[in-house]
């Protein structure tokens, strides 16, 4: 790695390579690009054809159309696409590090994603929203995204370290420059992506976003010659496989839509289901404990306490990401957005969550450096128990907001009265300040307790649990509408009407996330034993 460092000759800027910022735009348009498209993707799902109107002939002004799937399926589909989004990167990465390089990797990834989002566009263009083949198309379009996202991920990270020699203090702050990247690119989709998608056409905000990868690619390839000469070259003696890997991902998502329009939506469901979940669980909890057993005896108790971790962020991701799913339709529907006359779009909410980020992480970096030189910097079973229980609390407010809603005898599209925009602000305000005590930590913290020549495994499995999380998160958002038919009942029950089913189902989030943060916290002597003293801030 150091051969690719830059010398301390080489110009820098604002004391680091040049290239950093590169890479920083290109990510930037990458998670533009990806962020709008999933502020989309539920909303435009679930959104009704005109054939479902009770009277077409008078469709709103402004009516968007789309396929008019149900609650149940859209979910389950976001679920599935944000999972694998995170698990494609383990097997992107491998790719990358023993057969074509990074640099490829990343080009063979951005044109996959950018071809994913100009086929979400295509999907709406000669085709109604209830025609089979549109459908196809858009799954093809999901499936390249995913593909796309895998081999790019992991590439553009490892490309940032390639910057700087080892033991260079500048690494850190270089990926705190570089995660500005990804939250700037999540702050401004929703403004362009967004506003395109809910007020022209949902197919418009589909191709923005495309846009926006074709602008980081392009980007990268132009820069690249100067401030990113030897980065990210492939393994010497390996021949170029960019043109291969790239026509794999065509005939992967090909293959997957062709499965899609054979099967149908009830298939599709089927082969989706919690029961799925359940078996790829039980089969991570397997391996972890063969993986456990098979490690020496004085790294069995710090893989041991990585794996515990994996589950709590686990049990995180998959409440925090209700944001793209029933947070969503649950702005849509039940908040009123209103300021004045004006109404705020429904995606521009997804940008909340980046500002507060923009605002917040600095403070948080300097509180725990500043209770780092106190001693007094909390262990990291303390930061993720104030994670969850943050979390929590989130979903506290939400609950607040449910119980405000009065629907008419009409049912959920008879809103009387809908909740103040302020229960979801203040929503996204806990969960922000949750996922700054609790993001930022878990990967650090893998690299300073695993076993050396395991780290970079670990690692990868560390995103499974993200994998799993976002996977369950999405189909236990798809239980809303059994809820609002009386098919699925919880144990507590917070009033009557569908102000009850939101606060009942929110309720859910409430207590997994405070339940699994009081844990840890009671769990925290063990786990700081696990570590065998490897965690310096334990």
């Amino acid at each position: 790695m150091s051969m690719n460092a830059p010398a301390s000759s080489e110009r820098t800027l604002l004391g680091h390579p040049p290239g950093l910022f590169l890479l920083f735009l290109v990510e930037m348009w990458e998670r533009f690009s990806y962020y709008g498209m999933r502020a989309l993707l539920v909303l435009f799902l679930t959104s009704p054809t005109a054939g479902m109107l009770k009277r077409p002939e008078n469709a709103p002004e402004g009516f968007n159309p789309g396929p008019g799937w149900t609650d149940e399926a859209a979910s389950t589909l976001y679920g599935w696409y944000t999972g694998l989004a995170y698990l494609m990167p383990v097997i992107g990465g491998i790719i990358a590090d023993k057969l074509i390089g990074t640099h490829r990797s990343m080009v063979v990834g951005g044109t996959l994603i950018m071809l994913g989002h100009i086929a979400l566009a295509a999907a709406g263009l000669g085709w109604s929203h209830t025609d089979p083949m549109g459908m196809t198309v858009f799954m093809f379009g999901l499936a390249l995204i995913v593909v796309g996202t895998g081999h790019f991920k992991p590439s553009v990270s490892v490309m940032v370290g390639q910057l700087y020699k080892e033991g260079d203090p500048r690494r850190d702050g270089a990926f705190s420059i570089f995660y500005m990247g990804i939250n700037l690119g999540a702050f401004l989709c929703a403004f362009v992506c967004g506003t395109l998608g809910e007020k022209v056409g949902w197919h418009w905000g589909f191709g923005s976003a495309a846009v926006g990868m074709f602008l980081g690619l392009a980007l990268y390839m132009f820069g690249r010659p100067a401030f990113l000469k030897g980065i990210g070259e492939a393994p010497a003696g390996v021949r170029n496989l960019s043109v291969p890997f790239l026509l794999g991902g065509l005939a992967v998502a090909a293959g997957f839509a062709a499965l899609f329009h054979a099967g149908g939506l009830s298939g599709f469901e089927k082969l989706l289901g919690p029961g799925t979940v359940a078996v790829i669980a039980a089969a991570v909890l397997g391996l972890a404990i063969w993986f456990v057993a098979i490690q020496r005896p004085e790294d069995r108790g710090p893989v041991t306490s990585i794996f515990i971790f994996m589950m709590f962020n686990a049990f995180f991701w998959l409440a925090f990401e209700q944001a793209g799913s029933s947070m969503t339709l649950f702005t849509d529907r039940y908040t009123d957005a209103k300021i004045g006359s004006w109404e705020m779009p429904t995606t521009w909410f997804q940008s909340v969550n980046p500002a507060l980020i923009f605002v917040f992480a600095p403070i948080f970096a300097g509180l725990w450096t500043s209770l780092g030189k106190r001693r007094m910097n909390p262990s990291q079973p303390v930061k993720i128990a104030l994670g969850l229980i943050l979390l929590g609390i989130g979903f506290v407010v939400l609950v607040m907001g449910a119980r405000t809603i009065q629907v008419g005898p009409g049912g959920p599209e008879d809103v009387v009265r809908k909740a103040a925009v302020w229960f979801i602000l203040g929503a996204y305000f806990f969960h922000t300040m949750g996922e700054l005590c609790l993001s930022p930590t878990g990967l650090s913290y893998v690299t300073k307790v695993a076993p050396v020549r395991f780290v970079s495994l670990l690692m990868g499995i560390w995103f499974i649990s993200s994998f799993i999380a976002n996977l369950a998160g999405g189909l236990i958002a798809a239980q809303t509408e059994k809820l609002e038919r009386g098919e699925l009942k919880l144990p507590w029950n917070l009033g009557e009407g569908t102000n009850s089913v939101q606060a009942d189902f929110f309720t859910l989030f409430v207590i997994t996330s405070i339940g699994a943060g009081v844990v840890i916290l009671i769990l925290t002597p063990v786990l700081k034993k696990l570590t065998a003293g490897r965690d310096a801030g334990a």
